[in-house]
C-alpha cells in the first residue's frame, strides 16, 4: 500500500522508519525535503513505524510530501500542488495532519480530483475546539477527532456533522527528529491510526473503490460513542481495527 502523508517531511534514516520512506518530495521553500520540524516523523511513526515501536501499518510504503516548512506554517497552494503529486504517483491513500479555517477553490478542485481517482483522503479535524478545518471539512474526505484513553473527546478536538469517526490522539508517543521519539497529542496523530487501519484492510482486501468504501466501512464497523448512530462529536463512532479488518476477511 502506498500512502502519501502530506506534512513537513520524514527524517530519514530514524531507525524506525527505516525501508518506509520510498520518496522524498518538497514542496516548501526549505532547502531540503526532510523533516527538521518533527511533527511529519511523528505521524509517519504512528503509521508505519517498523521497530522500536511499531506503527499501525508497518509494511505500507511511505510518499513524504513536504508541505509546511521548518516551522510548521504551509501554503494551501503548495497543500494542493502535493495533492496532484499523490494523484500522479498513484498513491492509494492520503493523509493530512493539517488544516486551515476557510476553504479555498485550488484546494477544493485539487481534493475533488483525489477523491475522482480513487484515492481514500484521511484528515485531522483539527486542534482549535471550533468547527472541522479544512480540507478535513470536504465531503469526500474523512475527518477524525481525538479521544484520550479512555475513549472520551479531546477537549482540542474541533467536531462538527463532518467528523467520521474517531481514534486515539492523547499523549501518542512516536518517532522524532534527530533519531529521537516525542510523545504528542492531536488530531494529526488520530488521523494517521485511521489511515493505516484503511491501509491493513486495504492490504489484503484490494484498493479498488476505496474511497467510495471507506466512509461505508466506518460506518459499519465503529464502535458507537455518543449519541446513538452517527453525531456531530464521534461521528460513526471509535475506530474498531479488528472489526474493519474482518469485514475483509468474510
Amino acid at each position: 500500500m502506498r500512502v502519501a502523508v502530506l506534512d513537513s517531511g520524514i527524517e530519514p534514516g530514524h531507525p524506525a522508519l527505516q525501508g518506509a520512506v520510498k520518496e522524498h518530495r518538497n514542496f516548501t521553500t526549505d532547502c531540503t525535503p526532510y523533516d527538521t520540524n518533527g511533527h511529519g516523523t511523528h505521524v509517519a511513526g504512528v503509521l508505519a513505524g517498523r521497530s522500536g515501536g511499531k506503527g499501525v501499518a508497518p509494511a505500507c510504503d511511505l510518499l513524504s510530501f513536504k508541505v509546511l516548512n521548518n516551522n510548521g506554517a504551509g501554503s494551501l497552494q503548495h497543500v494542493t500542488q502535493a495533492i496532484d503529486a499523490a494523484i500522479e504517483a498513484k498513491a492509494h491513500i492520503i493523509v493530512m495532519s493539517l488544516g486551515a479555517p476557510v476553504s479555498v477553490d485550488h484546494l477544493r478542485q485539487a481534493c475533488s480530483r483525489a477523491c475522482q481517482a480513487g484515492i481514500a483522503v484521511v484528515c485531522a479535524a483539527g486542534n482549535d475546539g471550533g468547527s472541522v478545518n479544512y480540507p478535513a471539512a470536504y465531503d469526500c474526505f474523512l475527518a477524525v477527532l481525538a479521544v484520550d484513553m479512555n475513549g472520551d473527546v479531546c477537549e482540542f478536538s474541533c467536531r462538527g456533522r463532518e467528523i467520521a469517526v474517531a481514534a486515539p490522539g492523547y499523549q501518542i508517543t512516536s518517532s522524532w527528529v534527530g533519531g529521537k521519539y516525542a510523545t504528542l497529542s492531536g488530531t494529526s496523530m488520530a488521523a494517521l491510526f485511521v489511515a493505516g487501519v484503511l491501509a491493513l484492510y486495504a492490504a489484503q482486501c484490494g484498493a479498488d473503490g476505496l474511497a467510495s468504501k471507506a466512509a461505508e466501512l466506518l460506518r459499519q464497523t465503529s464502535t458507537d460513542a455518543g449519541a446513538p448512530g452517527k453525531d456531530d462529536v464521534y461521528g460513526w463512532g471509535l475506530i474498531n481495527p479488528a472489526s474493519l479488518i474482518g469485514r475483509g476477511r468474510r
